[in-house]
């Protein structure tokens, strides 16, 4: 399957007075990719938000709510919607009135998309924070998570048809770095097994994540999945009671060439996507934990924009094309590393705005939020 991104122009735009986008030929012009690929494990699309982050917080009244009434506001699906991952990126929490190379009819609906939710929230701040909540009340809060959790994992089983085959307890018969997890009946022994795995020094470097490990693993059961091979998969109870499942991939797999830009990370990192698992994710291959190497690429060949991301570059920000992108949340934060930076530092990247910080407290706070921890 493949994803079609609406067609492309070669057209500026102005703001006219009212907010609706006019356009005006402009020559030279690039094109948003007419079509891209899926990713390695899901289709390479982004919930993204209508209204970014940065403007709710500013809409009058916001910092007026409670902390449950903001939480609302700021994570409602009706200021929501599917965008393809290089339109997301290129846009990246921007009004949709700054693409270049997009669909005119597109660009039109999504500027008149923005003024409609804009005016929407505005109305509901104002109400709550008047006194009067049933709006927000009314307001959908929340959505099932698309990368993880049981009911995730049922499709990908799909009935027997599916990716994924869950291999029988014990499976005496499997050879590899896998076959005592596999050969156990006892779901605590699998957990203790699977763990004796993990070097302790990257495990040193997200010590909330091996806490829940410690504390919350449930059971682990080995699996393959088609056409990659072994995997452990984790089940993690989260504070809320629900099973969060992460795959873990044999080290077996770990065969092709390293990404680029691998020696930005730590060596206590390479070695666990070398010798634990290479790739360590939620189901959607990509999310709360550390891609498969053969999957890490530069952010900007990640996002689709493999000769760098359009009106990314500003002084103060590194190139696109000089990350090593290594995960995310499945939606609008990655998280890189770059020969820009000192080994052991990240790239933390939410819509439009970049921050550095320390790798391991970063992917540590990343990897525990499914938990809700």
């Amino acid at each position: 399957m493949t994803i079609t991104i609406y067609g492309w122009s070669t057209r500026a735009q102005r703001l006219d007075r009212d907010g609706v986008t006019t356009f005006e030929a402009m020559q030279g012009e690039f094109s948003v990719p007419a079509t891209i690929g899926k990713g390695k494990f899901e289709a390479a699309v982004v919930a993204a938000r209508i209204i970014p982050l940065a403007e709710i917080v500013e809409i009058p009244g916001f910092t007026e709510l409670t902390m449950e009434q903001t939480q609302r506001v700021a994570f409602t699906p009706a200021n929501l919607q599917w965008v393809s991952r290089p339109v997301y990126w290129m846009q990246r929490g921007r009004s949709a009135a700054l693409l270049r190379g997009v669909d005119l009819d597109y660009q039109t609906d999504q500027v008149r998309l923005e003024n409609r939710v804009r005016a929407d929230l505005h109305r509901i701040v104002a109400t709550a924070a008047a006194g009067d909540s049933s709006l927000l009340d009314q307001l959908e809060f929340g959505a099932p998570s698309t990368v993880s959790g049981d009911p995730k994992l049922q499709e990908l089983l799909g009935g027997g048809r599916g990716p994924i085959a869950m291999l029988d307890s014990p499976a005496a018969d499997m050879a590899g770095p896998l076959h005592e997890i596999a050969a156990s009946a006892d779901p605590a022994e699998r957990v203790q097994l699977a763990l004796m795995r993990w070097n302790p020094d990257f495990l040193d470097i997200v010590p909330g994540f091996a806490t829940a490990l410690h504390t919350r693993l449930r059971d682990v059961r080995v699996c393959y999945w088609y056409p990659e091979g072994p995997a452990l998969l984790y089940f993690v109870e989260a504070a809320d009671g629900d099973s969060v499942v992460w795959v873990g991939w044999d080290p077996r797999i770990s065969t092709g060439a390293a990404p680029p830009f691998w020696e930005t990370l730590p060596l206590a990192v390479r070695q666990f996507l070398s010798d634990v698992h290479p790739g360590f994710t939620m189901l959607d291959g990509e999310s709360f934990g550390l891609a498969q190497p053969s999957y890490m690429s530069t952010l900007a060949a990640w996002a689709g924009w493999p000769d760098g991301i359009p009106d990314w570059d500003r002084e103060e920000v590194i190139p696109s094309t000089a990350m090593l992108w290594l995960t995310g949340n499945g939606g609008d934060t990655v998280l890189c590393t770059s020969p820009d930076l000192a080994v052991g530092e990240a790239a933390v990247l939410f819509e439009n705005d970049v921050s550095v910080g320390e790798l391991g407290p970063e992917l540590d706070r990343l990897m525990l939020w499914p938990l809700r921890m």
